[in-house]
């Protein structure tokens, strides 16, 4: 039973939600003012519905690909292509998991949290997995609202009122997250040529593909740094953000320069953890601003 129960969680992709979950809840962290019952609760409800919703998307879109991860090397291992879940059972966790992730919302009069929570399952599922994936190379740009919205998820399960910064930690995870797919698919390109997927990488020459991906990671710099300007923030973010950038300009610059899969691989290396950091820093400063906790 527990063997079943650890083969259905590793079908969710728990290393792609975990990001997702974290944001969610640095999400409602930030929104909150103080650290009353009742706002630990809703955060509670936040991370919980995030991840469930994470795990459902993931889950449907497993079962939407299954032609193509039992081609690909890099995806034939997966708990579906192997024949360690049946197509049914897939597809029926998927739908059990994605239901509850709203209704959790609805039940706790969460509404607009509720909203964001379908718009990202739809669009990770049906527009990106089920219709673009397949015909467009600029298909994960697309795909990346669905990843973005746990953030909106988040604050908005703790406050309906409007603030610049999730929309902003939106539009940047939005940024990233081409970036993170488009350098890995560059190192896996004949993978997803194998498998007809258009990925930008299989569509255009190397070349274009370093200058689109290294572009895009400028423009994560450009957004990450964009709190500081408007005041969320101050000077000290500014600092730590810039340092974090270096490395990210230099491994763009190099991907420009060489065009090969160990300079986009340095550069998905560095990008994933890039954005974790960047929550990370966003919330400590946050809770800094209202230290001490208060608990009624």
């Amino acid at each position: 039973m527990s063997n079943k129960i650890s083969i259905y969680i590793k079908y969710t992709k728990p290393r792609v939600w975990w990001l997702l979950v974290f944001t969610g809840f640095a999400g409602a962290i930030l929104a909150v003012k103080d650290y009353s019952v009742e706002n630990v609760i809703y955060i509670i409800i936040a991370t919980v519905s995030v991840m469930l919703g994470s795990m459902g998307a993931e889950s449907l879109t497993n079962y939407i690909d299954y032609n193509m991860d039992s081609v690909m090397e890099r995806t034939k291992g997966r708990p579906l292509p192997r024949g360690e879940i049946s197509k049914k059972g897939a597809l029926l966790f998927g739908y059990i998991l994605s239901i509850s992730s709203i209704v959790i919302l609805i039940i706790f009069l969460k509404f607009i949290s509720a909203l964001f929570m379908l718009l990202g399952i739809f669009d990770n599922v049906v527009i990106y997995s089920y219709w673009l994936k397949k015909i467009s190379p600029f298909s994960i740009i697309f795909g990346g609202f669905s990843g973005a919205f746990p953030v909106l998820i988040g604050w908005y399960s703790i406050t309906n009122s409007f603030s610049w910064l999730p929309w902003i930690l939106f539009i940047l995870v939005m940024i990233w997250i081409p970036v993170h797919v488009w350098s890995l698919a560059f190192r896996y390109k004949d993978d997803y040529k194998k498998a007809n997927v258009p990925m930008l990488p299989v569509v255009y020459s190397d070349k274009t593909t370093a200058i689109a991906i290294s572009f895009s990671s400028i423009l994560l710099i450009v957004f990450s740094i964009i709190p500081y300007f408007i005041g969320i923030f101050n000077y000290i973010y500014l600092i730590i953000v810039l340092i974090l950038s270096i490395p990210v300009i230099y491994y763009s610059y190099l991907f420009i320069k060489n065009n090969d899969k160990n300079s986009s691989f340095r550069l998905f290396i560095y990008t994933a953890p890039y954005l974790t950091f960047i929550f990370l820093i966003s919330l400590i400063l946050t809770i800094l601003k209202i230290h001490p906790f208060k608990l009624i």
